[in-house]
């Protein structure tokens, strides 16, 4: 945390959570976000507080912070929209359903079969026999609320893709500042070689198997589908390279790592060096 640039504003962030307090308030801003924009009388109407009076002070709590007043009426600033955005998410709501599923995958510490587990918007990968925890992380309930246990399992695993490539190119999944990337060998978790970024921003850590990463490498993609397997119709815990032996390491100075992916009689090796940087790429082919 000692080169991040965060700064909150605690007094000010304490003020605007005590403007949502009020219900009336909530049903206001997903009053706009229906409407987009909004007279005061359409507005009160869709809000459904009868009260001119009452509707208009909870109203001037609203304005210039979440909702702004002009000619035309009145509409969502940004912020009310990301406000709305949490409250869409129904992370607020009552919990949906829990998922278990066990997967194909390996344990890399007892070699017991992985599950995936989803409750209160938490999903792990981990290990029912050891509780290893080979990756967690958080998908909003109305995301679950609206899928079957498989639907949720793959829009997951597609959600995770994306962070990662976030991740990878300086982007922060949690607040888009910058992210930095670097190869450690041995992390506090079960990988013995993994991808560790933390935002320079926000202080955020964010960590992911090397061979998550590669799954945005053309090359990668390519080698696969050559083979029969289409990256975006598998869950990134089913290929083989993710998780397992398929990392070591080939050099010390200058730090190189490699990534051995095996299809068929064939391997693609990708090698990397510490920043999570692909420097090298060799297609082996049988004669």
């Amino acid at each position: 945390m000692s080169e991040s640039t965060l700064e909150v504003d605690t007094e000010a962030a304490a003020d605007a959570f005590g403007v949502l307090s009020d219900d009336s308030r909530v049903d206001i801003l997903l009053a706009l976000w229906d409407a987009e924009q909004s007279s005061f009388e359409d507005l009160r109407r869709a809000a459904g507080i009868d009260d001119s009076g009452r509707f208009n002070y909870h109203l001037d709590q609203l304005v210039d912070r979440f909702v702004r007043k002009t000619d035309d009426g009145y509409r969502l600033t940004s912020l009310g929209a990301n406000v709305v955005d949490l409250l869409l998410d129904a992370r607020f709501g009552l919990s949906p359903s829990p998922i278990d599923e066990p997967t194909n995958a390996d344990c890399p510490a007892c070699g017991e079969r992985l599950h995936v587990y989803y409750e209160d918007g938490d999903m792990r990968l981990a290990c029912p026999s050891c509780e290893t925890v080979v990756h967690y992380g958080f998908f909003p309930p109305r995301g679950r609320a609206t899928r079957t246990a498989e639907e949720t399992i793959d829009a997951y695993s597609r959600q995770v893709w994306r962070d990662v490539t976030l991740a990878h190119r300086g982007v922060c999944p949690h607040c888009s500042g910058r992210m930095e990337t670097r190869i450690e060998v041995d992390p506090d978790w079960a990988i013995d070689v993994a991808a560790q970024g933390r935002c320079r921003d926000c202080g955020a850590p964010y960590s992911f198997p090397i061979g998550l990463h590669l799954l945005a490498e053309p090359a990668v993609v390519s080698f696969l589908a050559d083979h029969g397997t289409f990256i975006d119709e598998r869950r990134f815990w089913e290929l083989d390279f993710v998780y397992g032996d398929a990392v070591s390491v080939v050099s010390e100075s200058p730090p190189r790592y490699q990534v051995t992916i095996t299809a068929g009689a064939e391997r693609l090796e990708v090698t990397l060096d510490e920043q999570c940087v692909v420097v090298d790429i060799a297609r082996h082919v049988p004669h």
